[in-house]
C-alpha cells in the first residue's frame, strides 16, 4: 500500500486515510489470504482506503465462501479481481470475474458467493455534494 514494509500492521493501517493511497492488489490479496481471519472463515475482508464519502474494501473468498444477503446504506461498486464470484440481486445472478464491474443502488439486498478461490474490490460511496 505504498508503506514501509518494516512498519507494524497497526502503523500500516493508519495509511488507509492518507491523502494518496497506492495499493498493490496482488500483495494485499496474498496478505489477506494468509491472515488468521481468512484461515478461520470462508471469506475475509480488509479496508484498503477510507476517505470521507468513500471506502474501498478488498474481499477474498474461498471456493464456496459466501456473504449472506445484506445491503449497503450507500451505492456500491464491486469489481472482479481474481477468480469467479456470483453476485445475486433478487432473481438475477451475475458472474463477476476480473475485468467486470457492477454498480448496486443504495439499500439493494444482495448475496455474494465465491465459485472458486476469488476476490473482489468493493467501493462503498457516501453522501455526495450536488454537482
Amino acid at each position: 500500500m505504498g508503506t514501509d514494509s518494516s512498519e507494524t500492521p497497526r502503523a500500516q493501517a493508519h495509511h488507509v486515510a492518507d491523502s494518496l493511497v497506492e495499493v498493490d492488489l496482488a500483495t494485499e490479496l496474498a496478505a489477506l489470504r494468509a491472515s488468521d481471519s481468512y484461515q478461520a472463515a470462508d471469506h475475509a475482508a480488509k479496508t484498503i482506503a477510507k476517505q470521507p464519502g468513500v471506502r474501498v474494501v478488498l474481499i477474498a473468498f474461498k471456493a464456496g465462501g459466501q456473504m449472506h444477503e445484506h445491503h449497503a446504506e450507500w451505492a456500491i461498486t464491486v469489481q472482479g479481481v481474481h477468480g469467479h464470484v456470483e453476485f445475486k440481486v433478487a432473481d438475477r445472478v451475475v458472474a463477476l470475474m476480473p475485468g467486470r464491474l457492477l454498480t448496486v443502488a443504495a439499500g439493494t439486498p444482495h448475496h455474494v458467493t465465491g465459485v472458486d478461490e476469488s476476490a473482489v474490490l468493493l467501493t462503498i460511496g457516501g453522501a455526495h455534494m450536488p454537482s
